[in-house]
C-alpha cells in the first residue's frame, strides 16, 4: 500500500537521522516533514518539486539525503517570495532592497551556526547576493542548518551544506584556473580549523567528492540521452520562472513568444562545458565524456527547437496584432487538448505538405516537431504542427533569418504588417486561413493575408 507523501518524507527523515545514530521524538520527525511538504508543494512548482527530491534519496547515504531534502526549500522566485514559515527563520539574516537581496549586516559572531553557513557560501554581511541562485542555496541551507542544529552533529551539519552550496550551478573556472570543487578545497581546511570541525585529508576529499555528485545529480537532464526527455525539464521551468503560463488557455501570444525568448537567450549563454563538474576523478573520465557531450548536444538541439516555437508564434502574434491586438494563444490555436475532449485546433485547418528534400524525417527537430517532447504539460501540447509546418516549408537558414526581421517587429521597428509582407506567403496563407476559421471575429482582416 502507498504511503502518503508526509508519511514517506517523515520515515526519510527518520531512517536518515538513524544511520547517523541521532534519536529525534516522533513530534520533531512530523514538524521537519511538514516543514518540507509545504515549502515544495506551492502551486507554482512544476520541476523544482518533491519528485525531484525524491531521486536524490540516497539509503546508503544519509547526508546526501537530508541535503537533498532541504537543497530546494527555498526558491523565492517561483514562490513569489517565502511562506511565513521560511521567513521565519531567514528574516534576521537577509536584507532585500530595491528588488537586491543582502546578507544582514548585523549577524552576531556568537550565532555559530548562521556564520558557518555563511563561510562555506563565502558571503560576509552586508554583502550582496549576486544572484536569485546564490540566495535559493544559500538560505535553503541556511534553513537547513537552523532546523537541524543540535540534531545531527556540526560536522554533519557542514557536509550537508557543502553538497546544497554545490548546487549553485554553472560556474566557470576563477582567476586561478580553478573549478568550484578545487576551490572548495583550498577554502575548507581554513573553515574546519575555524570552528574546530576535526575532518581527515580523506574525509575532506571525500565531502567534496560527494558534493560533486550531488550537484551533477541536481542536473542531470542534461545528460539525458534523448533530447525529447531534456526539453520535458525545459518545459516544467517555463511556467516556474514564467507566471501567466501557469494559467492554461488564458496567457498571450505575446507572452508566451517571450518566455520562450528568455529560454533560448538562457542556452545561448550557456557554456556547455560548465554544466557538469568533475573532482579528483568524480565521475569517472568516461562518464563525465558522456554527461558533457550529452549536454552540448541537448543544448544544441533545445535551441535550435526554441528558434522554430518562437518563429511560428511571432508570426501568430504579428497576425493578432494587425488584426485588432494580442489575443490568448488559445484564440488562435485552440485550447491545449484534454484526453477524451474533441478540440477545434488551428492545425486541423493547415495544408498538408511533403516532407521536403532538405529534411529528413528521422532528424532529431522533425522528430521532436511531429511525435513531441516525451510528455504533454498543463500549458502547452507536447507536439508543434505548427512550428513542423513552418519547418517543412522553408530551410532553416531561412527560419533564422526571419527571426532577425521578427526582432524588428519585436523592437517596434517595423509594424507587425511591415513584418508580415517580408515573410514568404506560401507561409503566412496557409496560416492567416487557418486562423481565420479560428478567429471568426477576425475573418475579414485575416483574411487580408490569406489572399
Amino acid at each position: 500500500m502507498q504511503v502518503g507523501t508526509v508519511q514517506k518524507l517523515i520515515t526519510i527523515f527518520s531512517d536518515a537521522f538513524q544511520k547517523l545514530g541521532r534519536e529525534v521524538p516522533l513530534g520533531k520527525l512530523e514538524d521537519l516533514a511538514v516543514t518540507i511538504h509545504r515549502a515544495m508543494t506551492v502551486h507554482a512548482r512544476h520541476f523544482h518539486t518533491l519528485e525531484h527530491v525524491f531521486t536524490f534519496v540516497d539509503q546508503e547515504d544519509p547526508i546526501r539525503t537530508l541535503a537533498a531534502l532541504y537543497h530546494d526549500i527555498v526558491y523565492f522566485q517561483v514562490d513569489m517570495g517565502f511562506s511565513s514559515q521560511i521567513w521565519q527563520i531567514i528574516s534576521p539574516y537577509i536584507n532585500q532592497s530595491n528588488g537586491d537581496f543582502y546578507v544582514a549586516a548585523d549577524i552576531s559572531s556568537d550565532d555559530r551556526v548562521a556564520v558557518l553557513m555563511l563561510d562555506i557560501f563565502d558571503l560576509k554581511p552586508g554583502q550582496k547576493l549576486s544572484s536569485v541562485a546564490a540566495l535559493n542555496e544559500f538560505l535553503s541551507g541556511l534553513v537547513m542548518a537552523k532546523q537541524l542544529s543540535g540534531i545531527v552533529t556540526e560536522k554533519d551539519l557542514l557536509r550537508m551544506a557543502i553538497c546544497i552550496e554545490a548546487t549553485i550551478p554553472f560556474r566557470g573556472r576563477n582567476e586561478a584556473g580553478l573549478n568550484h570543487f578545487e576551490n572548495m578545497e583550498v577554502r575548507l581546511p581554513g573553515i574546519i580549523a575555524q570552528y574546530g570541525i576535526e575532518l581527515t585529508d580523506e574525509e575532506l576529499i571525500q565531502i567534496i567528492q560527494t558534493s560533486v555528485v550531488f550537484a551533477n545529480k541536481d542536473i542531470e537532464n542534461f545528460a539525458e540521452a534523448d533530447p525529447g526527455r531534456f526539453l520535458d525539464n525545459t518545459w516544467k521551468l517555463l511556467p516556474e520562472t514564467n507566471a501567466a503560463l501557469r494559467l492554461p488557455d488564458v496567457y498571450s501570444i505575446g507572452t508566451y513568444r517571450m518566455a520562450l525568448q528568455k529560454m533560448v537567450l538562457f542556452f545561448d549563454s550557456l557554456d556547455a562545458d560548465s554544466v557538469f563538474n568533475q573532482y579528483r576523478g568524480m565521475p569517472a573520465d568516461a562518464d563525465f565524456a558522456i554527461m558533457s557531450k550529452r549536454a552540448s548536444v541537448n543544448i544544441h538541439v533545445a535551441r535550435d527547437y526554441l528558434k522554430i516555437k518562437i518563429l511560428s508564434m511571432v508570426i501568430l502574434e504579428a497576425l493578432a496584432v494587425a488584426t485588432g491586438g494580442d489575443a490568448p494563444v488559445s484564440l488562435f490555436m485552440g485550447d491545449v487538448p484534454r484526453e477524451g475532449v474533441s478540440i477545434k485546433r488551428l492545425e486541423y485547418y493547415l495544408p498538408e505538405i511533403p516532407t521536403p528534400a532538405w529534411l529528413d524525417a528521422n532528424d532529431t527537430l522533425f522528430r521532436l516537431l511531429d511525435s513531441g517532447r516525451a510528455s504533454d504539460t498543463s500549458f502547452d501540447m507536447r507536439n508543434s504542427p505548427l512550428s513542423l509546418f513552418i519547418f517543412k516549408s522553408i530551410p532553416f537558414e531561412q527560419i533564422e533569418k526571419y527571426l532577425a526581421v521578427a526582432q524588428e517587429m519585436i523592437t517596434g521597428k517595423i509594424t507587425a504588417h511591415e513584418f508580415l509582407l517580408k515573410l514568404d506567403k506560401s507561409i503566412v496563407g496557409p496560416i492567416a486561413q487557418a486562423s481565420s476559421i479560428m478567429v471568426y471575429t477576425r475573418r475579414a482582416a485575416l483574411m487580408q493575408y490569406a489572399n
